[in-house]
């Protein structure tokens, strides 16, 4: 079993030791192997497929896209009850805690939606980052990198602030 690490939510990068863009060889040398690995087809023609490592110890989830050359961190799921962004743990947050958490960060723009299973996404873009909840009770979080013209993960040259 890997490492237990610790899950600070980095919108646009990642994790504090893990960073999008990185391979799967990158991630296994600071985990371990996943407990379980699954490859979802791309729906999209000229997408890649995506190679998901469960890490269910951790409660956290990797999403590569595998291009030619190596696979490549493109998201990251977690529902770990201690995960923090701007240093806050946000699995206590109900939807409007977490609508002010980012609206202290100047991001007044989200989108809410009722998905299908029952659960509400509340999704700011301009961070590649969603909420799930459940009765008002976040489930789990996923976030994303930015990715270029070209489909390689951008990262800004300016990390995010708080």
């Amino acid at each position: 079993m890997g490492k237990k690490i610790k899950t600070e939510i980095i919108p646009l990068r990642g994790l504090s030791t893990i960073q999008f863009g990185d391979t799967t060889e990158q991630v296994e040398f600071l985990l371990g192997p996943p407990e379980e690995k699954e490859e979802i087809p791309s729906i999209a023609e000229n997408e890649p497929n995506t190679l998901v490592y469960y890490y269910w110890d951790e409660c956290l989830t990797f999403f590569f896209h595998q291009n030619s050359h190596k696979p490549f961190l493109v998201a990251i799921e977690t529902d770990d009850l201690k995960a923090t962004l701007l240093d806050q743990r946000i699995f206590k947050m109900s939807p409007e805690d977490i609508i002010a958490l980012m609206a202290g960060q100047k991001l007044f723009d989200y989108e809410k939606e009722s998905e299908d299973w029952g659960d509400t996404r509340y999704s700011w873009e301009e961070w590649n980052i969603d909420f799930y909840f459940e009765k008002n009770k976040l489930t789990v979080v996923n976030w994303s990198a930015m990715l270029d013209a070209e489909g390689n993960v951008f990262i800004p040259d300016e990390p995010i602030r708080w």
